[in-house]
């Protein structure tokens, strides 16, 4: 009875000594004489002395997390200090290229736009918050009695959510009367009213359709025009069913590409930079695990000749909100789930000002620094995407070891990240 007894004990208490430990540890109570890193000052900044260099054609700007509200700021303050500091005045989001242009419509708007009713309105939830409400604010607010040519512009990336490409080429085909006969408005208006019908694969009707908007020289055809593209990538896609890693590679692809057309847009209009934000499994160089062999990063930079400079960001705890995996419509759930990444670099931060620093890593140049050794080697970093399930927490699978230094260009370290906050979910 006693062996009994005990045994009870111990595997009670077991669970709860590694509890106890694990809150020590991640608070930094255990441990943080070991993980303090002495020459951090040497090298660590403030966001706001932090400066992109100005012959970068492109910048990323990631996040370790899709649902913590910290890394969704950040999109805004990039986007702030490259209109304030470089030649950049545009927005691109890992959401589909239709639904980019419904927003770029929005923040050109000259009447009230309610943008927390717009953002109830995009397929992703995790972008159904004030951070991105605030986001389209600002850029509507920045574009009031500016002419388009001087205004921020917004545009999405994705090919997936054709539904929202027809959405969009409908009310503009019919902007324009003269150039585009009832045939092409009939077909789109079945298309809107029945996005399911297969006559969505038309690829003869939209590649039709994007040459006669490409043949009218101005921004709004060229992205109109892109929108088409996005539908025809959509088209041509593999089976996500079939192979997802296949799938995975080319929608990557397929997403730098249309970065690309977007930059040519851009430069159109008199602007050499253009700033795109997703996942840091997307922006960064090489390859991710569920992101494909060559990661969206990877052929942007081959796109922009190696004049691509990628900002990551990066947790050392995390409350992070995300989509429960396997619940849809009615069933649909989020929920916050708490991690930790045990990033040595990222537990730095907690001293600094809100917690919060940057590193440049070409600045890190004294190859005996402890800094240079870290992000010249192999460390836990965070990446926690959307769908959560019990298998993340049992494999650890919130975070991943890799070379910082080869694959972003600076990372933003941040001590805690709280949990978005959505408003229709």
């Amino acid at each position: 009875m006693k062996k009994t007894t005990s045994k009870i004990i111990a595997v009670t208490a077991l669970p709860i000594l590694f509890v106890a430990v694990m809150v020590l540890y991640m608070t930094g109570i255990l441990g943080s004489e070991k993980r303090k890193i002495d020459d951090i000052e040497n090298y660590a900044i403030s966001f706001d002395d932090f400066t992109i260099p100005t012959d970068a054609r492109a910048i990323g700007i990631g996040e370790a997390t899709h649902g913590n509200h910290e890394f969704q700021v950040a999109k805004l303050e990039v986007l702030q200090k490259l209109v304030e500091t470089g030649n950049c005045k545009s927005l691109s989001l890992e959401i589909s290229v239709g639904e980019g242009a419904y927003i770029n419509d929005a923040i050109h708007n000259k009447d009230d736009v309610d943008f927390e009713e717009l953002v109830g309105e995009l397929d992703y939830p995790l972008y159904d918050t004030p951070d991105m409400a605030n986001l389209f604010k600002w850029m509507k607010e920045y574009n009031e009695g500016r002419s388009y040519e001087d205004s921020v512009t917004f545009y999405g990336v994705d090919m997936q959510g054709s539904h929202w490409g027809v959405k969009y080429l409908l009310p503009f085909c019919k902007e324009f009367p003269d150039e585009f006969d009832e045939d092409v408005i009939t077909k789109l208006t079945a298309l809107d009213d029945d996005p399911d019908t297969d006559t969505l694969n038309d690829e003869q009707f939209f590649k039709d359709l994007k040459e006669k908007l490409l043949s009218v020289k101005d921004p709004r055809h060229e992205l109109a025009a892109l929108v088409a593209e996005s539908i025809l990538e959509d088209i041509a896609s593999p089976s996500f069913s079939e192979d997802a890693n296949s799938y995975g590679e080319y929608r990557d692809s397929s997403m730098a590409k249309n970065f690309k057309t977007i930059s040519e847009i851009e430069e159109r209009r008199g602007y050499s930079q253009v700033l795109i934000s997703a996942h840091n499994g997307h922006v960064m160089r090489g390859h991710a695990e569920s992101y494909g062999e060559i990661s969206m990063g990877s052929h942007i930079d081959k796109l922009f000749d190696g004049k691509y400079f990628i900002i990551g960001t990066e947790f050392y705890n995390s409350c992070d909100n995300i989509h429960t995996a396997g619940t849809y419509d009615e069933e649909y759930e989020r929920k916050n789930h708490y991690f930790c990444s045990s990033d040595r670099l990222a537990f730095q931060a907690k001293d600094f000002e809100d917690e919060r620093y940057v590193l440049v890593f070409d600045d890190v140049t004294d190859t005996k620094s402890d800094v240079y050794d870290i992000i010249h080697h192999m460390n836990f970093t965070g990446v926690m995407g959307e769908g959560y399930t019990f298998y993340v927490d049992i494999y650890k699978s919130y975070r991943t070891k890799l070379i910082v230094a080869d694959r972003y260009d600076a990372m933003i370290y941040y001590y805690d990240v709280t949990p978005i906050e959505t408003i229709h979910y």
